[in-house]
């Protein structure tokens, strides 16, 4: 699989390449904005910059930088840009990770609590609560944005704080938000206590608390929108005093709930510091208005930017939705690929959820003898000869291929809430529209009819063709 084309940087680009002073800076743009090529340009400029700084003061020790991801797929896809662009020597001492990754290598080895059974504590003490089940999900939620936002100190915040990165209903009352406090958050920390166990937001917290060893010089953090306040506090911790810090994000592309202002972790990000990408250089106008359609209407954020079709290069085919049983639709859309694989295209099959969910999708594959690779949780880049690549939706976050592939999209794999501005629904939009911004050709989507997931109930029907099958 090819990584990211890197050419020249564009005139939005060079802007923030001749910002080189030391703090804090924001990259912000829609998918296809050139967040990644940015951030790359920039990281190649400063380690170079720092490099001579040291020759000229002649001192031995080398420069540290941190390079951090969203997960192990994007980190073996950066690493391998980074590889590219940056050259490596005695003094430079680079380092991409994954946050969770780094953070676990700052503290002492805990018993790490698995997120199915951390989920399902809090499932539990919420319905121990009384508080409704038919939101079950949604608070579970709740409680993970409580826990990533405040400190485990001033967890009383929660109580007039403002709300937000959590869709529009149900609403949390002043006495709601007590209970959960009172009667989870409260039995959960004991309850965590008492098995000896800790969950990836007390590791943040260690993190942050720890005496940093390793200063580092040159930060840039990717999909920053879906770390959490705690997590960006153990970054902060780390940094040296005339640190360059480049935060990648965009809000309208959060997946998790961990919306939080920047003040609340000692940055002062004044709007010198912030630059915003508008151009997109990755989608077509038609990609661009399907995904766009599919978030209209969500609770805007300052660190979002919804797909422009009218900022988009290229124009291409309308995306597709196949109306039809899996295996047709599936077997419709490998046809439609063959004439692009001989022109070298890449196609990823992305799918809500992995693992068994893609055992009958290799099979096809295998028969067809399409070679293939696998992208979620593989934190090597592969870098053979395949064209076909399996993902989830998550791992494909920050990636990018010539075609997209969304065949399933049913209600079983799409679970949300029922009601208009569910929290959990929301996010299921932006996961769906994410996935759909990774192409750079065409799209194709696909569903059984009766089991057709919520999405496409707020996709503009004129942004695709239908076709049964």
């Amino acid at each position: 699989m090819r990584t990211l084309r890197m050419g020249r940087p564009t005139p939005e680009q060079l802007t923030l390449l001749q910002d080189t002073g030391a703090g804090f800076r924001l990259i912000r743009g829609a998918a296809g904005s050139g967040k990644t090529a940015t951030a790359l340009f920039r990281l190649r400029q400063l380690c170079g910059a720092r490099r001579r700084r040291r020759r000229q003061m002649d001192s031995s020790e080398p420069t540290r930088v941190l390079v951090l991801t969203f997960n192990r797929t994007l980190q073996g896809y950066i690493s391998q840009l980074v590889s590219d662009q940056v050259e490596q020597s005695e003094d430079l001492v680079l380092t991409v990770d994954t946050f969770a990754h780094w953070a676990r290598s700052l503290v002492s080895r805990r018993n790490l609590l698995d997120d199915k059974d951390r989920r399902n504590q809090i499932a539990s003490l919420v319905q121990q609560a009384g508080i409704p089940t038919q939101h079950l999900d949604y608070y579970v939620d709740e409680i993970e944005y409580v826990l990533g936002r405040f400190h485990p100190d001033h967890l009383a915040s929660y109580l007039r704080a403002t709300r937000s990165g959590r869709g529009r209903a149900p609403a949390v009352s002043q006495e709601l938000r007590k209970k959960l406090l009172d009667k989870v958050v409260g039995p959960y920390t004991a309850l965590k206590s008492e098995r000896g166990k800790v969950d990836w937001n007390d590791v943040a917290v260690e993190a942050a608390a720890g005496v940093p060893n390793k200063q580092y010089e040159i930060v840039v953090v990717d999909e920053a929108q879906d770390l959490s306040a705690n997590q960006i506090r153990a970054i902060c911790a780390h940094l040296s005093n005339d640190h360059v810090t480049t935060f990648i994000m965009d809000a309208v592309q959060r997946i998790y709930p961990q919306s939080f202002a920047w003040v609340e972790v000692g940055i002062d990000m004044r709007p010198q510091m912030v630059h915003t990408l508008k151009r997109n250089y990755r989608n077509t106008r038609q990609i661009a208005r399907l995904a766009s359609s599919l978030i209209h209407g969500l609770p805007p954020d300052p660190d979002g930017a919804v797909p422009d079709p009218s900022e988009c290069a290229a124009d291409g085919p309308r995306p597709i939705v196949y109306i039809g049983n899996f295996s047709v639709q599936l077997g419709r859309m490998l046809d439609a690929m063959e004439p692009q694989l001989l022109n070298g295209d890449e196609v990823a099959i992305i799918h809500p959820r992995g693992g068994r969910w893609f055992g009958f999708t290799k099979s096809v594959l295998q028969e067809r003898r399409i070679s293939y690779c696998e992208l979620t949780r593989n934190p090597v880049w592969p870098t053979g000869p395949e064209q076909f690549a399996l993902s989830t939706i998550h791992s494909a976050k920050g990636l990018e291929f010539d075609h997209v592939l969304m065949p399933g999209l049913s209600k079983q794999l799409t679970l949300h809430g029922e009601e208009d501005g569910d929290g959990t629904l929301d996010n299921l939009r932006r996961l769906v529209a994410m996935g759909i911004g990774r192409a750079r050709k065409t799209v194709m989507l696909g569903y059984k009819p009766g089991d057709r997931s919520a999405v496409f109930d707020f996709i503009d029907p004129t942004t695709y063709d239908a076709v049964e099958v």
